[in-house]
Order: structure tokens, then sequence, then C-alpha cells
């Protein structure tokens, strides 16, 4: 996979991280992963269609989203409740939608489908596209991994001047 696909990304995690939680979100590793995928406690399942293909999955662990519902919603919010999941689900979408509107401005026009929110943990999901990177992220609140696999699709055309 190439890393044009992964790098705009980065910037927008940063980004609504900081906006929503007030703290700063740092890139910790990222490596090439198995097209093969065991869930976290919480996972957000965004496609993607378009110039490329694909999906985008956001880890979320147990502490990680109670924190997050912390910050975002309230204390009195069940963590595996429907608004604690929504907001979970917005996170990966304001993230993968402001991607795509970097993805577009490098000439790959690309569709973003709602998120789908996977629980609990331990299920394995296999991805069309082989090669996929896992971006590791760090901030106080936890680590967030997002799992990149996109490739270009054949019969759309590849670039938009």
């Amino acid at each position: 996979m190439k890393q044009e696909y992964v790098n705009p990304f980065l910037t927008p995690a940063q980004m609504v991280w900081q906006r929503e939680f007030g703290c700063p979100l740092r890139v910790q590793n990222a490596e090439a992963v198995s097209h093969q995928y065991t869930t976290d406690d919480v996972t957000a399942i965004v496609g993607i269609s378009g110039s490329l293909k694909g999906n985008v999955l956001y880890s979320f662990s147990e502490d990680l989203v109670n924190q997050i519902v912390k910050k975002l919603v309230t204390n009195d919010v069940d963590p595996r409740g429907q608004m604690a999941l929504s907001a979970l689900a917005d996170i990966a979408n304001v993230i993968t939608g402001n991607a795509a509107t970097q993805l577009a401005a490098s000439g790959y026009r690309c569709e973003v489908s709602p998120s789908v929110i996977l629980e609990p943990v331990g299920a394995t999901l296999t991805s069309g596209v082989p090669k996929q990177i896992q971006v590791t992220f760090e901030s106080e609140l936890g680590l967030l991994r997002v799992r990149i696999g996109l490739a270009e699709t054949a019969n759309y055309q590849q670039k938009v001047a």
C-alpha cells in the first residue's frame, strides 16, 4: 500500500483529537500488517470507494472508550450505550471524511460510507486489501489504532487532473 494513502489520515486524526478532547495525539508507530484483523473492545469500520477502495478500522480499548465518553458526553452515559457508540462512530467518520478530502486534493476521489461499530473484542475480519498499514497513536487518554487498507480501483480513473 502506498504511503500517499496513509499520510492523509495522520493530520486529521491529530486535529480531531485535539479539538474534541483537548489533548495532543502523537504517532507512536506505523507498521505493515496482515489482511486479517481481530477486533478490539470496540472497532469502528469506515468503508471507502471511488478511486480507492477498502476500509479504515479504528480500534478502541475499553479504557479508551471510557475516557472518551467522560470527555465527550458525561460520566452518566453507559460506555456501551447508543450515545457513546455513536460518539465513537462520529470520531471515525470525521477523521475519515477529512482524510478523503486530502486524498481528493491529491487526485483520488473517494466516497466515505457511514461507520459500522463492532463489539465486543475477538471477531476476526479478513480484508480484500492484502497490504495494510496500522498507525498507533498515543495520547493521555490511551492508544488509538487506525488500520488503513486501501487499494486503487482498477476500473475507476485513478487520478483526476
